[in-house]
C-alpha cells in the first residue's frame, strides 16, 4: 500500500512536470532559469554528445593509428619487389600505369641504344671524312709515309 501511494505520488508530480514543460513559459531552452527540467534536457544532450564523441574517439583512435602501420607492415615490408607488383597490379587502373611505366622504360632504353648508334655511326663517318681528307690533299710522294703499316 505504501509502494503504490509512492508510486501515484511520483506519476502526480510526473505529470505536473510534463505539464510545465508544455507551458509558453519552457518552450525554448533560453527560459532555463524558470524550468529545471528544460536545462536538465539541454545538459544531458551536451553530456551525451560529449560521451559519443569520446567513445568515437576512443575506438578510433586505435584503429586511425594502427591502420596504415599495418597495411604497410603486410603490403611492403617483407615482401619482394615482384609481391608488392602483382599486389599493385590486382587493381585495373594501377595496372595500368604500372604497364605504361614499364613501357616507357623500355621506350627509353630502346632511345638511349639508338642514341649511343647514331653517335657512333656519325663518329664513323667523321673519322671517314679525315682520313679521305688527309689521302686527298696528301701529295702523292707523302701518301703511305710509313710502308708496311
Amino acid at each position: 500500500a505504501q509502494q503504490v501511494l509512492m508510486v501515484q505520488d511520483r506519476l502526480s508530480i510526473l505529470h505536473m512536470r510534463r505539464k510545465a514543460l508544455a507551458s509558453s513559459a519552457c518552450a525554448s531552452p533560453d527560459n532555463k532559469r524558470f524550468c529545471p527540467e528544460t536545462f536538465l534536457d539541454v545538459v544531458a544532450e551536451k553530456l551525451a554528445y560529449n560521451a559519443v564523441l569520446f567513445i568515437n574517439y576512443e575506438l578510433l583512435q586505435d584503429f586511425f593509428f594502427q591502420f596504415p602501420r599495418e597495411l604497410d607492415s603486410n603490403l611492403y615490408y617483407g615482401k619482394t619487389l615482384q609481391q608488392t607488383r602483382d599486389f599493385a597490379s590486382q587493381n585495373p587502373h594501377i595496372g595500368q600505369q604500372l604497364k605504361l611505366i614499364e613501357r616507357r622504360q623500355r621506350l627509353e632504353l630502346v632511345m638511349t641504344r639508338l642514341n649511343e648508334l647514331v653517335r657512333q655511326q656519325a663518329a664513323v663517318e667523321q673519322h671517314g671524312r679525315k682520313r679521305s681528307h688527309w689521302s686527298t690533299t696528301a701529295s702523292p710522294s707523302y701518301s703511305n709515309p710509313f710502308p708496311g703499316l
